[in-house]
């Protein structure tokens, strides 16, 4: 029974490599999607946060050139132009992450803001050729119905949607994670069932084959024995399954070898 057990261990241990293989495959199929998830995720995540600095912006250059308008502090100037240049570097970044997938939203709001800013420049243009006399007031108000009506509305139909898909793809990531933390442990278990496995195939084949070439060297001796006329020597093989039975076989004709024999000289 040696040999069918031998060969049933092999079947088992093969299974249970395939299994370490196929889960091994799926979990790098699995880390190539998480890969390409994360970079989705690292850019809706820097749309997110330019998107925060840019609604700063706005409401900055929005409360200075309110101010500028009514006290014509040259300071609020620095300002406007700093909350202007905030606005253009966090832009860039918005351009960079959705301009191929949102190019016609990005067009429009571009065409907006280059509205908006020339109403801006044009109420310091008027406050400063007419500090005492100027229509700045009213050129701001419609600056702001402007951008409450034309600015605005863009920004976030262009925004929201990201900030949806970010928010999903934040709750893909976290299952992701939870899911990749189970096969990294199915793995982690595998790897330990299968090097313990191969420990035991490398000792189990180093004891088989040693009591297998010793019991098959008793045989072979025997076996050269009998074909040479001597049945005195017995076949010393106390292995089990099929090379103990082979023994006994082979045993068994000796001794009936040399009964039948004896018979005869009698």
């Amino acid at each position: 029974m040696e040999l069918r057990n031998v060969r049933k261990f092999m079947i088992i241990f093969g299974a249970v490599v395939l299994v370490l293989v196929v889960t091994a495959f799926f979990s790098a199929s699995n880390l190539s999607r998480a890969t390409a998830l994360s970079i989705d995720l690292i850019g809706l995540q820097e749309v997110n946060q330019a998107s925060t600095n840019i609604a700063v912006s706005l409401n900055e250059e929005r409360v200075s050139i309110g101010q500028y308008q009514l006290s014509g502090d040259e300071e609020l100037l620095s300002r406007i132009e700093t909350a202007q240049a905030d606005y253009d570097k966090n832009w860039d970044v918005i351009v960079t992450n959705l301009g191929t997938v949102q190019s016609q939203a990005i067009a429009d709001l571009e065409s907006a803001r280059a509205t908006y800013k020339a109403m801006l420049n044009e109420l310091i243009l008027e406050y400063q050729s007419n500090p005492n006399n100027n229509r700045s007031g009213e050129i701001l108000r419609d600056a702001i119905n402007y951008y409450l009506q034309n600015v605005n509305p863009k920004y976030n139909s262009l925004i929201e949607p990201q900030l949806e898909e970010l928010a999903r793809l934040t709750e893909i990531e976290r299952a992701n994670v939870q899911r990749n933390s189970f096969v990294a442990q199915t793995v982690l278990v595998l790897s330990v069932l299968v090097g313990i496995a191969s420990i035991v195939v490398v000792l189990s084949a180093m004891i088989f084959s040693t009591r297998l070439m010793n019991s098959m060297t008793s045989i072979i001796d025997a076996a050269n024995a009998i074909s040479r006329g001597d049945l005195d020597v017995p076949i010393d093989v106390t292995q089990g399954g099929e090379i103990g039975e082979m023994a006994q076989a082979i045993e068994r004709m000796r001794t009936s070898l040399k009964a039948a024999i004896e018979r005869l000289r009698r």
